[in-house]
Parts: structure tokens; sequence; C-alpha cells
């Protein structure tokens, strides 16, 4: 995928105005989105999307990032092979596509990188003369929530294995679980955080777990809160574990703190089946852990709890993206054994 840095073009108080008008009714958004800013809706976990159709011959987009000072997207148009874009902070004019030809065009601004590495700010497309704004394209009907760590993140994905993660090496849209989600046409929230764990963070942090930072509106906001009744998934996904088998986890901690979490999920969506997985990498002892937890949820009545543990990785035929991470070659195979298993679960 082409990077893609544009000179930065800071626009006029006209130019935001006439932006913004379209913001509310002109484009499909997904994620969790916050709405709060006046200046535009803000997007911060990884996989939240803008897509947008219309008419016209070239558009331009307005967006800046928040709490950090750079971060990266990734914008395709009419399906087409995307390209990175680097979002600066401070409010910017990025030129998206130029000499389009007649018709009906949609274009898609999707959030490559986690919370971690900022939040992007929207505040609008523009169109060349005469352009118009379309009803943005249909929603899918399924939905699926995937919940994980730096792997469902797709960490260091397209970087090399001898490389510290860089942002503009992480795509979440290669991540098993996007993968996933797009080949079986559902839409998704992608919930994951590098370093997070269930009992235990990989930096021995214990207070900013999965079951606390699940909540977030924003993942780097901690008094930021989700509003469950906004989006209801079908299929739940949680791929947790990897971090706590960094330490020496008590096996009943792990396993009722598991149910706990799935018991909260439950609670927010009655209706949804659950997959815990695990995996690509070392899954001793926590393979047993996962199985027991699922099981015990089985046994307490909810037959809707499944588990999936993923095969261990092919270091020597697939390699490892930076820092150890798996590549777009393991999240591709990931994503087929889930896709497999969620066939079997939903029927899709």
């Amino acid at each position: 995928m082409n990077k893609y840095w544009q000179p930065i073009v800071r626009p006029s108080e006209e130019q935001l105005r006439s932006a913004r008008f379209d913001i509310h009714n002109s484009a499909r958004y997904v994620g969790r989105i916050d709405w709060s800013d006046d200046g535009g809706p803000v997007l911060s976990w990884p996989g939240s999307s803008i897509t947008a159709r219309f008419q016209g011959s070239s558009i331009t987009m307005y967006m800046t990032v928040k709490h950090r000072d750079h971060s990266w997207v990734h914008v395709s148009i009419d399906g087409g092979e995307p390209f990175k874009l680097y979002i600066d902070a401070g409010v910017s004019v990025y030129t998206l596509a130029t000499d389009l030809s007649e018709g009906v065009h949609t274009i898609e601004v999707y959030k490559r990188t986690e919370g971690m590495f900022g939040s992007i700010q929207f505040m609008g497309f523009t169109l060349s003369d005469g352009g118009t704004f379309l009803e943005p394209p249909a929603r899918f009907n399924r939905r699926v929530e995937i919940i994980g760590d730096s792997i469902s993140c797709g960490s260091g994905n397209e970087g090399r294995e001898e490389d510290l993660t860089k942002p503009e090496n992480e795509n979440n849209y290669l991540a098993y679980g996007t993968i996933a989600a797009l080949e079986l046409e559902a839409e998704h929230h992608t919930i994951a955080v590098s370093g997070i764990g269930l009992v235990v963070n990989y930096d021995n942090d214990r207070d900013h777990t999965m079951p606390v930072q699940y909540e977030r509106l924003n993942p780097i906001l901690p008094e930021s809160r989700w509003d469950f009744f906004n989006w209801t998934p079908d299929l739940v996904v949680i791929n947790l574990g990897t971090n706590d088998n960094n330490f020496a986890i008590d096996q009943q901690q792990f396993v009722t703190t598991y149910c706990e979490f799935v018991t909260r999920i439950r609670g927010n969506y009655p209706h949804a089946k659950v997959v815990m997985t695990l995996g690509p990498f070392q899954q001793w002892p926590l393979k047993d852990y996962v199985v027991q937890a699922c099981e015990q949820l089985r046994a307490a009545g909810d037959l809707n709890i499944y588990s999936l543990i993923f095969d261990l990785i092919d270091t020597q035929r697939d390699g490892l993206g930076e820092e150890g991470h798996p590549t777009t070659v393991t999240h591709a195979k990931m994503a087929d054994q889930l896709i497999h298993e969620i066939k079997r679960i939903m029927g899709w």
C-alpha cells in the first residue's frame, strides 16, 4: 500500500463552514463515534470509518488529530486499492481524489490505527463545483464486535520483525477480525488496545485491563462512556489472554474474571453469540483456561458461548511483523479459521 503525505494546508473559516454542512447527513459512520464535540465527530477505536457517495470530479476532506500529534487512515475510492494518508494535528485540507469520471463515486476513510496513536476528528468533505452528495451506502445487516489486544488491532502487520512498532505499519483493515467481518458482509466494531489483558496488561498494569477499558467511548479518555444501546452486535469475538500469559496467572482468577466479563457482555447483548478465542501465539496454559471459562458459562446455561483456539503462528513460512506481531499473511489464515467457525455458529 502506498504512503501518501500531503503538504499541510490549513483551511479558512469559510471553508470549514462549508465542509461542516454535510457532516451529519451525507456519510455513513461505523464504530464508536464521539459526537460531543461541535467541531465534528471523533473516531478513536481502530477500524472506525466514514463512507460517502457523491457525484463530482474531485473531493477534499477536512480533518485533524486529537490527543496525539499525528495519525494514519486509509482512503479508498470506488472500492479500489486504498492509500495511506498521514493526518496531522491542526485542521488541514486533504485532497482525496481529482479528475474523477462522471457518475456516482464512493469514498471510504478508514482508521487504520488504534486509539493510543491518536483520535481523528472529521470536519467534512467538499466537492468540486457542481458536485452533490448522495444517500450514504446502506449498512450491512449483520454485526460483529471484535474485542482484543494488539493482534486484533493489526499492530505491526505491515512491518518487519526487527523494527519497533510504528503507527504507519498498523493496518486494522488487514487484521483477522476485519477480514472475516467484511468477507461475511458484516458491519464491525473493533474494541482493541495493544498490550491489554484480561487480568493483567503487558506492562503488569492490573488497573486498566480490558474489562475496564471496554466501557469507553474513547480508549484513552478514562471518563468517556459508550452507550451500548447505540449498537448491538449479532456476534462478539474475544481474543484476550496473550498478554496475561507473560505472567504466572492464577487459573481460577483468570477463569473467574473471564466469566464475569462475558456475563457483562451478555447483559449488554442478550441475544448475541460469543466466541472466546486465543492465539496465534504460545497458548499454554491459557488455552485450557479459555476453554474452561467457556465450558463453565455453558454449564451455567448460556449455550450461545463458544471457544476457538487459533492455529499456532508459522514463523518459518509466514514470518513476523514488527516486534514479533502476526503478519498480514498470518492474519489472513486466522480470518479463514474464524470465518469457518462463524459460518458454523451463525449460519452465515
